[in-house]
């Protein structure tokens, strides 16, 4: 692998003066990652990823781990898995009180709480920080924007391009998903972390109000996820009734999977129709409604559906050469399986966490198995 490809040269390189000033914003001490971040990533890394990396198969029942992110990343040159520093850190709340509690308790539990929040969510910009500097070299690498970053992979006029470098670099799954994540991350940073400074520790309510648009991956809390969940069922449901029915395809079923697979085939995206162009982008989270007027489709929403099957196609590919579903941490089978349209497992608490997490993973192998056949 060419040497440019390596995360530890992304730290020689100054970083753009705006993420430098929001970096002394949020930083009122050393962090104790910050000299191992510098000296060593691949050790940061390899002591987290050595818990989880290597999973069962679906029929098995995998041991239980923490999915805690710090602000470190990793040498990610052959693992499927990006670093947990692209996702949320834990959320440390502090135990709830009962009803009879004293005034004076509560009232200290609610500055506890608010603190426990503005703590995540410096930690979370922070990450994207680190994130950013990490994916540099990758990005100038494949040619990729670096002061105004974009998530791979690009327009489709440069997609041929991009996936000749991609596969010419020899990068891994968590290179490429460490490039996607950062950029996606890095165009929220900056309001969400004005929104931090103004707002402090009622960061959580602002939050709630504005949804995911202005608030990076790393620092969104369990309740909004779960929140975009629900919506993003709700959407897909209504996306894949058929014309003339009034009921979608159970989820997880396999009329749901070949619909949804039909959806990110090129071929299908290029002779669909306006309305068929819409209802896809609602069931694959790239849009909130399928009602939207269709003089949209042909300059934003069908290019859209087009990036984004060409970037599923690659996440495929990646999956299968970097050691497929059961080397995938169950945090990752989860996005993954959701960035396919499946959402809606789960929701009701009907179903304990393993029994989630086996189903998504076997949805996730059929998933493979019949793209690769196509």
């Amino acid at each position: 692998m060419p040497s440019a490809l390596c995360p530890h040269r992304a730290l020689l390189r100054p970083p753009p003066p705006t993420f430098a000033i929001v970096a002394s914003l949020l930083v009122h001490r050393p962090h104790p990652h910050h000299h191992n971040f510098r000296l060593s990533l691949s050790h940061a890394y390899s002591s987290h990823s050595s818990k989880s990396h290597t999973r069962p198969s679906s029929s098995t029942q995998p041991s239980t781990t923490s999915s805690t992110s710090t602000t470190s990343t990793s040498s990610l040159a052959h693992d499927i898995n990006p670093p947990p520093s692209t996702r949320p850190a834990d959320l440390n709340l502090p135990a709830t009180l009962p009803k009879d509690a004293p005034p004076a308790s509560k009232l200290k539990r609610y500055i506890a709480v608010g603190r426990a929040y503005l703590t995540f969510y410096k930690t979370g910009l922070k990450n994207v920080y680190h994130n950013y500097r990490a994916a540099l070299p990758l990005r100038r690498s494949l040619g990729l924007p670096v002061y105004l970053p974009s998530s791979p992979p690009p327009a489709a006029r440069h997609a041929a391009a991009f996936r000749k470098s991609l596969l010419s670099s020899d990068l891994s799954r968590s290179q490429f998903q460490l490039l996607r994540r950062s950029a996606y991350d890095v165009r929220r940073m900056i309001p969400f972390a004005l929104i931090l400074i103004v707002c402090g520790e009622m960061t959580p309510l602002a939050v709630l109000a504005l949804g995911n648009a202005v608030t990076p991956l790393t620092c969104r809390v369990p309740r909004q996820l779960e929140k975009e969940r629900i919506k993003r069922s709700v959407r897909k449901r209504d996306a894949l009734v058929p014309v003339g029915s009034v009921t979608a395809p159970t989820v997880g079923s396999d009329a749901e999977m070949s619909a949804l697979r039909r959806m990110a085939d090129p071929e299908w995206i290029r002779d669909a129709d306006d309305h068929a162009v819409l209802r896809a982008c609602a069931a694959l989270g790239l849009a909130k409604t399928h009602t939207r007027p269709t003089w949209w489709v042909g300059l934003i929403y069908r290019p859209r559906l087009n990036r984004y099957a060409e970037y599923l196609d690659l996440d495929d590919g990646l999956i299968r050469s970097c050691g497929g579903v059961s080397r995938m941490e169950a945090s990752e089978v989860r996005m993954a399986v959701e960035e396919r349209g499946r959402v809606g497992v789960g929701l009701t608490g009907g179903e304990d966490g393993w029994e989630v997490e086996r189903e998504e993973r076997r949805w996730l192998e059929k998933w493979l198995a019949a793209r690769e056949r196509k």
